[in-house]
């Protein structure tokens, strides 16, 4: 038996041992689901409809964006006490390929690189449904409580 705190780790699994689907809005918004995570790592996919898409047909850039954002704080998610406020202080994005109707469910693995006190850095990337590399992205995430 465990005792003590909820860990975000265990809430994150509970959720998908449930049945998974979005957790917050943002997710409900985009389609964006949690498919699996393990202490320090996130995975989140995304299929990609014409919802997503810039003027020119292709993924725009803040659903990259949003996708491995959402999966960089999920991972850090899994290192705190469930209920534990978090905030993105800084996200680098490198767009490596464009996505289009073509590209098939977006999967985004986001793995914590180094968990401190207060600051947490966090790498994502994004590939197509033919593992091909969309973007990449590091990110920090303040620890607010």
């Amino acid at each position: 038996m465990t005792t003590g705190p909820r860990s975000g780790l265990q809430m994150f699994q509970e959720h998908l041992a449930a049945g998974g689907g979005p957790r917050q809005p943002i997710e409900t918004l985009l389609g964006i689901r949690p498919v699996d995570v393990s202490p320090g790592r996130a995975v989140m996919e995304l299929t990609a409809s014409p919802n997503h898409h810039n003027g020119a047909g292709i993924l725009h850039g803040g659903t990259y964006a949003t996708v491995l954002d959402n999966a960089c704080a999920a991972a850090c998610y899994t290192t705190v006490t469930a209920g534990t406020r978090i905030v993105t202080t800084d996200l680098t994005v490198k767009f490596l390929r464009s996505a289009t109707g073509e590209s098939g469910v977006l999967t985004c693995e986001a793995e914590v690189v180094n968990r401190g006190r207060r600051n947490v850095l966090v790498q994502a990337s994004m590939m197509d449904g033919a593992g091909r590399l969309l973007a990449h992205a590091t990110c920090t995430i303040m620890i607010v409580d």
